[in-house]
């Protein structure tokens, strides 16, 4: 799935280029985590071409482009990034779920998304581990 996701995006991204097979896709400057805060799919889409790890995340917060992506209410970004294989339940340093960060600012529309494709609460994952 991933390297079908790839494949797509780079299509997307190279269309109409002169050189049908590039030599190398440079990552973005920005992180990828401050692309999905920003809502910016096209850098979060030259990361994940450029074989970024999904899963990066910031050093002030732990949290993953997923937790930004849900904080600032990019449902595309969501879509996006669990497409790539992102950890849906990966916790931040102060203990939250992307789910956590989706409930607490009220984005209903991506918490309904993370819970479909899996996305616990912290709470729900420590009562799981508990059993």
């Amino acid at each position: 799935m991933k390297l079908l996701l790839q494949t797509t995006i780079a299509a997307a991204l190279l269309t109409g280029c002169a050189t049908p097979e590039p030599t190398a896709i440079p990552t973005p400057g920005t992180p990828i985590w401050a692309a999905a805060e920003a809502g910016n799919r096209d850098v979060v889409l030259r990361h994940l071409v450029a074989g970024t790890e999904v899963d990066t995340r910031d050093e002030r917060y732990g949290a993953s482009s997923l937790h930004w992506a849900a904080w600032c209410g990019h449902p595309d970004i969501v879509e996006l990034i669990l497409a790539a294989e992102a950890n849906v339940n990966a916790i931040n340093f102060d203990g939250e779920t992307p789910l956590d960060c989706a409930t607490n600012f009220s984005q209903n529309e991506i918490a309904a998304i993370l819970r479909k494709n899996g996305g616990k609460t912290a709470d729900e994952l420590k009562a799981k581990a508990a059993k």
